[in-house]
């Protein structure tokens, strides 16, 4: 099959002879896929390998024992082409997106291959408790656990794989992905109806936070961001947009003034992963307010004076990943119009083919960033 080959950093190759993957296993379910978004994760393992450092170590990836060259390529929705005898919920040409987790259930699925050296590890004490997202080892299909979306089809067990309806648009349902992971913020942070939030940053994910909000009912929410071009994305999605670079030190303390009772906010979501924004996330909550991070932080720390939090009864909390119940949250969420599908029809600013994905997808988001949302990229898009 055709599809794009992660083999290392700066290594994307286009091949037309990658393995089709056939049903092995009876709880298999083989994806003809439609449509696979560029993630912000993706950009940082093109920059430098991150969970596909694993695949590229002599052991392989701690779930499946894969190794590079992989597939990568996490956010997709696809049709179902083939599924094992023991798949029950799933037939032929339903209409399907993916929870790419791997965690230590999944180990059972490479069990046999004789190239995983840890098929007989014990579940970790996170997966025990159910935290199945927060596996010690976790990684994902896509980013190393085995071949992503950005191929003709990709294949994994079913207890990853949901049914959606015909009447979400496939390219649409690629945004599902990214979408669970603010879900998942949004859950986690205790959010109620009738609370404001300030979201930092208006990249893909923020701007996804600022829809989720909406769905949760927020009464109010603002965005900051110093570039104009994104801050005006978060408007039109629906958000107030501000400026902290025309407020120098005062930034925060003026951010503070447009919570509802103008003296912070409820809730605050992390979505830059930069010292000031991680600082602003708290200093700009009212008392029992809490702060949500959303972003990936590589190699980096950050100074923190613990009592910013103590002194008015603050919280901190970090969000990773999503499980399954999420990606149900959003597709119910996008089926009754929660979240409306004119305004995630929006995030999709460019479209193109696999042969043209690394030129025209992944270096286009890395040299203009502000002037894109989404790519997608369509294996049914032919490139001469």
């Amino acid at each position: 099959m055709r599809g794009l080959q992660y083999h290392g950093a700066e290594d994307i190759r286009y091949n037309e002879s990658i393995p089709t993957p056939q049903i092995t296993k009876p709880d298999d379910v083989v994806i003809k896929i439609a449509y696979c978004g560029i993630c912000g994760s993706d950009l940082h393992e093109y920059e430098e390998p991150i969970f596909f450092a694993n695949a590229a170590s002599e052991s392989g990836d701690k779930i499946s024992g894969k190794k590079l060259p992989l597939v990568p390529g996490h956010e997709f929705s696809g049709v179902v082409h083939d599924v094992g005898e023991a798949v029950t919920d799933l037939k032929v040409g339903d209409h399907v997106v993916v929870e790419t987790t791997g965690h230590c259930s999944d180990r059972q699925t490479y069990f046999n291959e004789p190239e995983n050296k840890r098929r007989d590890e014990p579940t970790c004490t996170n997966c025990d408790l159910g935290f199945t997202n927060t596996c010690t080892d976790l990684n994902f299909l896509g980013l190393g656990v085995d071949n992503g979306g950005l191929a003709e089809y990709t294949k994994y067990s079913q207890q990853h794989v949901l049914k959606i309806s015909n009447k979400i648009p496939l390219d649409v349902a690629a945004l599902i992905e990214p979408l669970s992971v603010v879900w998942h913020a949004v859950e986690l942070s205790g959010f109620k109806p009738g609370e404001d939030a300030v979201v930092l940053g208006a990249g893909p994910i923020g701007l996804a936070t600022i829809l989720v909000l909406q769905a949760f009912g927020a009464s109010k929410i603002v965005v900051s961001e110093p570039a104009s071009i994104r801050r005006e994305q978060g408007e039109f999605f629906g958000a107030i947009g501000y400026d902290p670079s025309l407020h120098g030190g005062e930034a925060t303390n003026e951010l503070k003034k447009l919570g509802s009772r103008g003296s912070g906010f409820a809730k605050s979501f992390d979505c830059s992963g930069l010292p000031v924004t991680y600082s602003t996330s708290i200093h700009a909550l009212r008392a029992h307010g809490v702060a949500c991070n959303v972003a990936i932080w590589p190699h980096k720390s950050v100074a923190h004076y613990v009592m910013d939090l103590t002194l008015e009864e603050k919280s901190s909390v970090g969000s990773l990943g999503y499980t399954r119940r999420d990606f149900e949250g959003v597709i119910n969420a996008i089926q009754t119009g929660t979240i409306p599908m004119d305004k995630l029809k929006q995030f999709i600013t460019g479209r193109v083919g696999l042969k043209s994905g690394v030129a025209n997808g992944f270096l286009e988001l890395i040299e203009h960033k502000d002037k894109h949302i989404k790519i997608l990229i369509s294996p049914d898009l032919f490139e001469k």
